[in-house]
């Protein structure tokens, strides 16, 4: 599969372990993920995507279409997927997410992937965050990126999120906007 250098979600330096994409067109964001998912899995690192419902669907064709042998890298433990909102469910408190469940819950999956590539790095797309402020909860999402920014100081992973930017959209948005760009160690602004 051929991979323009310019791909937002192509294989990274650890320097950017926490990279946030912002997004208009769905149909963008899948062909970003499968680019990010085929680099990780060709460079030989485990794969946890935590995406909607639809963002899995469509990544499993784009994924078929690019010949990656899904079975197979299920079977390995290289390739896990989870539902965004059943997973943001299970730590949040009221408004925030809860720091131990977040720990216990997500933390535990890096685990998992991390025994099945030892001394490699687990690439994570998680859009928990989009759903959060899809719902007005800025605070939750920026709370949940500290929390990921916590997390990376006990395993070896990099993580890529995404952003609609119709949430972002009108009055008193940008300083959320400049907060959650804050947590993250690269912006990709939206594709227009």
């Amino acid at each position: 599969m051929h991979r323009p250098a310019t791909s937002p979600y192509t294989h990274v330096p650890t320097s950017e372990a926490h990279i946030v994409q912002f997004y208009t067109d769905d149909a963008y964001l899948v062909g970003s993920l499968s680019q990010f998912v085929c680099s990780a899995l060709a460079a030989g690192e485990a794969v946890v995507v935590v995406a909607t419902k639809d963002h899995r669907q469509r990544l499993k064709k784009s994924l078929h279409a690019a010949h990656i042998d899904l079975d197979r890298v299920i079977e390995e433990g290289r390739y896990t997927t989870m539902d965004a909102a059943e997973t943001l469910e299970k730590f949040m408190a009221g408004p925030l997410p809860d720091a131990q469940k977040f720990d216990s819950i997500v933390g535990s999956i890096l685990r998992k992937a991390q025994t099945v590539v030892p001394g490699q790095r687990v690439a994570v797309f998680g859009e928990m965050v989009a759903l959060l402020t899809e719902k007005g909860n800025f605070d939750g999402a920026i709370r949940l990126e500290q929390l990921w920014n916590e997390l990376s100081q006990r395993h070896f992973f990099y993580l890529r999120c995404a952003y609609p930017v119709r949430g972002f959209r009108g009055e008193r948005k940008g300083e959320p906007y400049s907060r959650i760009c804050a947590e993250h160690s690269r912006v990709i602004p939206a594709e227009y």
